[in-house]
């Protein structure tokens, strides 16, 4: 039988995908916009936080979502423990990025990066051009998000790990994925390891499709991802060079020499990256409903028609999208999350003097699409933050600066921090007065029995109330609570 700390290893001693779905960090802090909001806008920065999320699904959505909000500015604090997460989140930004990729191939590489352990043998190269261009922005602050990201906050030792960090990423590099994730399924499953197969399929009926909407995830899907850490499949690609981005350090016991920064393949390896992305999307229209149709339903042979990596697919393709046009990406037609894109983006079209009409049709649509991305992205801002976490919020430039602070899996201790003669913790004094706070809950903690999760969900509020934060639903809950998708972040409000 594994053991707790066995379990709490299993999801990694570090994250970089989250354990809930995706939101605008808008929500409750943020006025919707209207048609006749005028051209007087609000110059008061939204200050929001995000503490080691373990990837950009709340920032990604945050900042391509901002033009259905009053118009001001987004300052977005990213705060990552381990410079592998705060990395590869630029990693990320970086693909995003790659305006003259076709949304289609540009929304598949970035799933591809962000779950498979194992590449496509040209996406490694990619990840190693990438990895320079962003040793120019740590360097220098030049390249394609100089004007997006702001690495003013970081050290420089922490600009020279993520230099380090980057430059592992190159080809040349060795990096065994398969052998050192082998390792930690063999270290977790012991003597079980042979039969691990049986295990992979106990979790996904017992835990994991039993949460709502959580079946999309086909069990094919989920235990081919447990058994190889591949998560996101495009047609007839094969994946064999190893995902560098998913490198990193931990502690460890040398026989000898004591502790040890050990390189190896140290993420979760029980849950899976498909939590961030695809479970749950915005219903732009019944098309997108429909991502989630289950067959025979209330038969006992329940399958749903869509899975895992369409919703997935729809769910970067909306942010990619809604940041080019500034329109809601909806489907335009049933069962196809790439027909909403058109099919100019996915064909390069040759072109001949005779065909200039077409050609100047192309370049007003290329600065019709330039000015949606800088109106997207001028009002934005994501400051890079690193280090030890309570000395980060003892700053003084930090005090009573944040609308909404989101703590995820890896950051939830926060609120359990003790307070003195009945005050609220120290890091409370970041918030605004009626700041919102969300803090990512056990609703997918596979490894963890319901009661457990069910407990984990009540210390949660009863630490929350120590730190003056109000639930804005409920405060109690019962085990069904457990499955429920609306449960995966709880909300509250700073009442101090």
């Amino acid at each position: 039988m594994t053991s707790k700390t066995g379990n709490l290893l299993s999801l990694g001693t570090l994250g970089m995908w989250g354990f809930s779905p995706a939101f605008d960090l808008h929500e409750g802090v943020a006025e919707p916009a209207t048609d006749d909001q005028g051209t007087d806008d609000d110059t008061t920065p939204l200050s929001l936080l995000v503490v080691n999320p373990g990837d950009i699904r709340h920032v990604l959505t945050t900042i391509s979502r901002s033009r259905r909000w009053q118009k001001r500015p987004l300052h977005i604090y990213l705060f990552e423990k381990a410079n592998e997460s705060l990395a590869r989140a630029l990693l990320l930004l970086q693909i995003v990025h790659e305006w003259e990729l076709p949304l289609r191939q540009r929304c598949n590489t970035f799933l591809e990066v962000f779950g498979n352990a194992l590449l496509q043998e040209r996406t490694s190269e990619f990840i190693e051009e990438k990895a320079k261009e962003l040793v120019e922005l740590v360097c220098n602050e030049h390249g394609r998000l100089a004007d997006l990201v702001d690495v003013s906050h970081l050290k420089m030792k922490d600009r020279d790990a993520l230099v380090e960090t980057f430059q592992s990423w190159h080809t040349s590099v060795p990096f065994d994925i398969v052998k050192l994730r082998d390792h930690r399924l063999r270290h977790f499953y012991e003597n079980r390891y042979d039969y691990r197969a049986n295990l992979f399929d106990w979790d996904y009926t017992m835990s994991l499709k039993k949460i709502d909407q959580a079946s999309v995830i086909h069990a094919r899907q989920f235990k081919e991802w447990r058994n190889s850490g591949i998560a996101f499949e495009f047609g007839d690609q094969t994946y064999t060079s190893p995902n560098r981005s998913m490198a990193s350090y931990t502690e460890a016991t040398k026989r000898g020499h004591g502790s040890v920064l050990c390189r190896g393949f140290w993420l979760d390896i029980t849950v899976g990256p498909y939590i961030s992305f695809g479970v749950d999307c915005f219903r732009s229209n019944k098309f997108a409903d429909g991502l989630f149709e289950i067959y025979n339903k209330g038969s006992g042979c329940e399958q749903n028609r869509h899975n895992t990596a369409e919703v997935a697919v729809f769910n970067v393709l909306s942010c990619l999208h809604e940041i080019e046009t500034g329109d809601i990406y909806k489907m335009a037609k049933a069962h196809d999350v790439y027909s909403g894109i058109g099919e100019d983006d996915a064909k390069v079209v040759e072109l001949d003097e005779s065909n200039q009409t077409s050609h100047d049709d192309d370049e007003r649509d290329a600065r019709k699409r330039a000015r949606n991305i800088l109106e997207t992205l001028g009002n934005a801002k994501i400051t890079l933050l690193t280090g030890n976490l309570d000395d980060v919020l003892q700053k003084s430039r930090y005090r009573g600066l944040f609308d909404h602070v989101h703590l995820s899996v890896h950051a939830s201790h926060l609120i359990s921090k003790p307070a003195l003669s009945g005050d609220a913790p120290a890091w409370t004094s970041i918030l605004k007065p009626r700041a919102k706070v969300s803090v990512e809950s056990s609703v997918f903690l596979l490894p963890f029995k319901e009661d457990q999760r069910l407990k984990y969900m009540e210390k949660l509020v009863e630490f929350a109330a120590s730190s003056h934060l109000t639930p804005t639903k409920k405060d109690a809950f019962t085990l069904k609570d457990v499955y429920d998708l609306r449960n995966a972040v709880l909300n509250f409000e700073y009442t101090a």
